[in-house]
């Protein structure tokens, strides 16, 4: 398998051959372990289990430096604490309030992604989308993720 292809499941048991089965949780924590950074996008919606998973080559991470690893896309940041993070099960991830607007503002975020993070939201909250705080810039497009959302569980 080419490198660059291989899953983040994958990597972490080269990295962990201990550990045979493994949540998003177990295999950040061994992909991330020592490095200062957030978990964000749409990897941050799979580790708060807003998203239903599926095959992800990067995790995705707001740093100050750029780890030059494959499996790690860093998006660069002047300060880490001008970020807004949650602890999560030991790990620095970004509210899903914050991941949601930040896959919204990016052209390249997976659009089953954004349904499934939106349906969860919506299922998660009564009902609701309150709470979420989308800038005027990015309404439009989220109101479409909202529309269908709030039908994704619907039979």
């Amino acid at each position: 398998m080419n490198e660059n292809n291989k899953s983040i499941f994958e990597r972490a048991s080269e990295i962990d051959s201990k550990s045979k089965l493994m949540s998003f949780c177990d295999v950040y924590k061994i992909l991330l372990k020592n490095l200062d950074c957030i978990v964000c996008l749409e990897s941050a919606t799979d580790l708060l289990g807003y998203s239903n998973g599926g095959f992800r080559t990067q995790v995705f991470v707001y740093s100050t430096v750029n780890f030059n690893l494959p499996y790690i896309k860093c998006f660069l940041v002047k300060d880490l604490d001008s970020v807004p993070f949650i602890i999560h099960n030991g790990i620095k991830v970004s509210p899903i309030e914050v991941a949601i607007n930040d896959m919204l503002s990016r052209d390249e975020t997976d659009p089953q992604i954004l349904y499934e993070t939106f349906a969860n939201y919506y299922d998660e909250n009564n009902n609701s989308y309150d709470g979420l705080n989308i800038p005027k810039k990015l309404t439009l497009k989220a109101k479409h993720y909202e529309e269908e959302g709030a039908l994704y569980y619907v039979e």
